[in-house]
């Protein structure tokens, strides 16, 4: 992807040189392709003449270049303006905790459908911090939770789910994955 952003980054610098020699150069600037169809055949058309260019030429050259730089800035300024997944993590697990005690004060078919949405929204956002925290979040093998009697099928999910996003947690404010 770096070796994209740059030739995107040098072709709308190229458009923008380009746009710059057209609007400031000779105004009868024009666009001759007899020396080049000559490559090709013995001799140039006739129904090719040497055609000026239109003034709205270097402002299409700039509207490229300035597209080419929103293409290489847009990521780079994404990344600056996202929260901390600390902090967006911080508001799933407490999105889980109200969930968790509504399914004790209203039963779990009436909240299930919210918990649904709860885990496609941060299945949906774990899906940028990488696959392997999507199919983390699912697995609950090795969690050790005490289990009291209270807890239904529905509200000990919640629990090994936001103990699980709090382990995500721990590991960004420590640093562990600040690389990845």
């Amino acid at each position: 992807m770096p070796l994209v952003r740059f030739l995107v980054a040098v072709a709308g610098a190229l458009s923008l040189a380009c746009g710059l020699l057209l609007q400031t150069g000779h105004l009868n600037a024009a666009l001759d392709l007899c020396p080049w169809l000559e490559e090709f055949s013995r001799r140039c058309p006739p129904w090719v003449p040497n055609r000026t260019l239109p003034e709205f030429v270097p402002w299409t050259l700039y509207g490229l270049a300035l597209l080419a730089m929103l293409l290489v800035l847009a990521p780079l300024l994404r990344g600056s303006l996202d929260e901390p997944p600390e902090t967006a993590l911080a508001q799933f697990i407490q999105r889980g905790r109200d969930l968790h005690e509504r399914c004790r004060k209203e039963g779990d078919q009436a909240v299930m459908p919210d918990i649904k949405a709860w885990i496609a929204d941060v299945t949906h956002y774990l899906r940028h911090l990488g696959h392997r925290y999507v199919v983390s979040f699912g697995e609950f093998a090795d969690l050790q939770l005490f289990a009291s009697q209270y807890d239904t099928a529905a509200t000990l999910e919640l629990r090994q789910r936001i103990q699980r996003l709090s382990e995500f947690a721990q590991r960004f404010r420590s640093g562990e994955d600040q690389a990845s």
